[in-house]
């Protein structure tokens, strides 16, 4: 009898076949409009899944369209099987079991209507330009004089509580919204000056900066991992220092000569435009990286006074002595921003990150500097106006010249919650 290969190979055929089948994993889909289909799931993305029936039809499924998707049988009520009915007997009820529910967290960025509102709390530092500006100023024109310069020792500053918040509304490829910060800190201040004798200042005070920013940006581009947004804005910065403790010891020779007590109060404005990049980076369903850059061109002002009551070491006359100051700048720099985001679930969020700020002033034409006692201005002849003119623009051109900058950093923890207000059907 001859025998061929298909027919020695046909009874290891059969007795493969139901080995394979094993590995098809069937699955059961249960659709939004009530259908329940029975398949094996070929391949998936972030927003559609290609299932085989086990008719063996090839379909592509939506996500959207999805409820949930088990492992098990449809869910069906058991059969009732026909005995005689009997009193004593109550039939046990069989419970199906509850398929676990799908979560999509896949958000259209090309389809979006909904509203992210922020709020966190951290660390803050605040570390701007207070009585910098006119000790280097008069030190500069000192040299001209031959006068000794007076020497600020590097401040210290200890973070405080800071806070940060937002409301930003997104339609398809549009965002726009408010966002804001307030931090501050505790910092020192440590002056010598040996112009004749020694003087010496100090002080610890707190510092306060708030920030408001109005902004726009568009979706240039997106795809699953990736979305790049450029963006314009306009932000007011407002800051203050406020020392009601400065306290000076001015010594001739080896002996206390004069001591002054005194308040100081810095108040600074800037506002202007910025203009940037907003960047998202996804990891998976859950996590987000986004980073955003901005530069900053800014203008304002800064009103400073110090309040001081001098007394003599012979307790002989107490002198009040006064000094203004009156800066108007312009500030250019930029704003940096991280934040880890986590989804806990598709429309509430944590986040841990970074805010930096830093901007270089440079003096416009505005600036004035005033010093008096009770008996009236000091330095400023009144029969004589042209001179303190001439003192007010030597001193406006020597501060032209001099680098100044202030910096601010936040480090937060916070909460986000998004408001959807499309209908998902």
């Amino acid at each position: 009898m001859k025998l061929y290969p298909c027919r020695l190979l046909l009874p290891f055929v059969i007795l493969l076949t139901p080995v394979v089948s094993m590995f098809a994993e069937m699955k059961t889909i249960y659709l939004k409009n009530g259908q329940i289909i029975r398949a094996e799931i070929l391949q998936q993305t972030a927003t559609n899944m290609t299932i085989k029936t086990a008719e063996g039809k090839t379909i592509q499924l939506n996500k959207s369209e999805i409820n949930t998707v088990s492992f098990n049988e449809p869910a069906k009520l058991p059969q009732e099987e026909k005995k005689p009915v009997q009193a004593e007997q109550t039939p046990t009820p069989q419970i199906a079991e509850v398929p676990k529910p799908f979560v999509n967290f896949h958000i259209d960025q090309l389809k979006r209507n909904d509203l992210e509102v922020y709020i966190g709390l951290g660390a803050g530092r605040y570390s701007p330009e207070t009585q910098g500006l006119p000790v280097k100023t008069q030190n500069k024109i000192g040299l001209l004089s031959g006068t000794l310069p007076t020497v600020i020792d590097k401040p210290t500053h200890s973070p405080e509580l800071s806070q940060t918040y937002g409301a930003i509304y997104t339609w398809k490829r549009w965002s726009g919204g408010v966002t804001g910060s307030y931090l501050g800190n505790r910092s020192t201040y440590d002056s010598h000056s040996y112009a004749s004798g020694m003087m010496h200042s100090t002080g610890s005070f707190p510092e306060r900066q708030s920030s408001l920013k109005n902004e726009i940006s568009f979706l240039a581009f997106t795809n699953e991992r990736f979305d790049l947004r450029p963006t314009i804005g306009y932000q007011y910065f407002w800051g203050q220092s406020q020392d009601t403790n400065l306290s000076t010891s001015y010594y001739m020779g080896n002996s206390l000569y004069l001591y002054s007590q005194g308040v100081m109060k810095f108040n600074e404005t800037l506002k202007g435009y910025t203009i940037g990049l907003k960047a998202t980076i996804r990891m998976g369903e859950r996590w987000e990286n986004r980073l955003e850059y901005h530069n900053l061109t800014l203008a304002g002002n800064q009103d400073g006074s110090i309040v001081s009551a001098l007394v003599p070491a012979n307790l002989s006359q107490v002198a009040f002595y006064r000094q203004w100051q009156n800066v108007s700048w312009n500030a250019n720099g930029f704003h940096l921003l991280y934040r880890l985001v986590y989804r806990i679930t598709p429309t509430i969020s944590v986040y841990a990150g970074f805010q930096f700020y830093e901007w270089k002033y440079s003096l416009n034409s505005d600036q004035q500097y005033l010093y008096s006692s009770k008996d009236g201005l000091i330095g400023v002849d009144l029969s004589n106006p042209n001179a303190y003119l001439v003192q007010q623009k030597l001193m406006e051109a020597v501060g032209k010249t001099i680098n100044s900058e202030s910096r601010s950093a936040i480090l937060e923890f916070g909460m986000m919650k998004r408001f959807e207000f499309i209908s998902k059907n």
